[in-house]
């Protein structure tokens, strides 16, 4: 009984290997075929990416630049004769304004009144000669007449027509030394030449001045000049010189040191190219500078803002969707990735302007707001749109 018991015990554990066996080898076959078979394609999940909707339109550029206000003449006024100072205006000090004509001081100098006397008894003594000249010639004349000569006489000593001539000329040349003693007098008054800022005084009352010697520095106030360069970049947003030099183009004047502002308007335009830095130059200017609320002072540092001429076929984009390897990504007509390489034409404070290539011109895209440098093109997209 225990041997048959055991005969079957070893049957039962032949029959479950059989069984195991065949069991494994029937799921390692249908894995094998599992394999072979193609799966079934899953479907491309879009990723979602912030746009904003654009299409190409026109803009303006608006073109900046730094520079110095400065007055439109500067002056260091210089006395043309010598003598001393013997007088000062009160208006002739750091910081005051002068109206032209006004005398901003006077110098003695005797020599000059001597000499305007010695002028003007060498001009009496010219014309008495010339007078007495003009007697010898009308008698010279009559006794020729009186003679019965007829004609002239070979020479026109005879009728004394060579020392008319010259008592004629020393008669011209007194006058003229007359009128530069009377000018070199006259210049004993220094007048401001135009109206003036007194930027410092150099006299004082007493001191002597030489010829040449100087008085005071003055700045022009009857308008401020401010210089800019531009690069042929900016000039390129620039309509023509003609519209430039109207009186109504847009110029704007502010101060860096403060947020005041003056509405200028441009007075010249350079026509050559400068040889050092390639720039041309732009001349904005200010009518009556001191005179402005609030008054806009020599030396003053400035930004200029000049209003360009509107350019067609631009994307206001922000900066944001500038990516790092200066390329603007949209969504084409499938709302798939692609993108394109530029720089921006211009930028402002708020936005960066990209000219549209021609084949995105016809209608508004979903342009993406911040790229990333992980994005591949073609990659299928959910454009999220945000407000512009």
């Amino acid at each position: 009984m225990k041997t048959s018991s055991q005969w079957m015990l070893l049957i039962l554990s032949l029959l479950a290997a059989i069984a195991a066996y065949f069991y494994i080898n029937n799921a390692l076959q249908e894995q094998e075929f599992d394999r072979g078979r193609p799966r079934p394609e899953q479907k491309e999940q879009a990723i979602d990416v912030s746009t904003i909707k654009r299409q190409a339109s026109s803009h303006t550029a608006t073109i900046q630049a730094s520079g110095i206000a400065k007055p439109r003449y500067q002056l260091s006024l210089t006395s043309q004769v010598s003598g001393e100072v013997v007088n000062i205006s009160n208006q002739l000090e750091a910081g005051q304004r002068v109206k032209e004509g006004d005398v901003l001081a006077t110098l003695s100098n005797r020599q000059l009144n001597s000499a305007v006397a010695s002028a003007k008894k060498a001009l009496a003594s010219a014309e008495l000669a010339l007078k007495e000249e003009q007697r010898q010639g009308d008698q010279a004349r009559a006794e020729w007449k009186a003679a019965g000569f007829k004609g002239d006489p070979e020479s026109d000593l005879v009728l004394r027509v060579p020392q008319l001539a010259n008592a004629k000329a020393d008669v011209n040349a007194a006058k003229a030394a007359l009128a530069q003693a009377q000018d070199d007098l006259h210049h004993t008054k220094i007048v401001a030449p135009f109206d003036a800022l007194v930027i410092n005084r150099n006299i004082s009352p007493g001191s002597y001045l030489s010829a040449g010697g100087e008085i005071a520095t003055l700045y022009s106030t009857d308008r401020a000049e401010i210089t800019i360069n531009l690069a042929s970049s900016d000039w390129q947003k620039l309509p023509a010189m003609s519209s430039l030099l109207s009186h109504d183009w847009p110029v704007a004047i502010r101060s860096i040191d403060s947020n005041d502002s003056w509405q200028g308007k441009i007075l010249s335009v350079d026509q050559h190219i400068d040889t050092n830095t390639r720039m041309r130059s732009l001349i904005v200017s200010l009518a009556s500078p001191l005179d402005q609320t609030p008054p806009l002072l020599p030396g003053a540092f400035v930004t200029i803002q000049l209003q360009g001429k509107p350019m067609a076929n631009l994307w206001q984009l922000p900066s944001s969707a500038l990516s790092q390897k200066s390329e603007i990504w949209y969504l084409n007509d499938d709302n798939r990735l692609d993108a394109f390489e530029t720089t921006p034409l211009f930028v402002d404070s708020q936005f960066i302007y990209i000219q549209v290539p021609e084949k995105l011109q016809n209608r508004a895209y979903h342009v993406l707001v911040k790229p990333y440098s992980s994005y591949l093109k073609d990659t299928l997209v959910n454009p999220v749109e945000q407000a512009q």
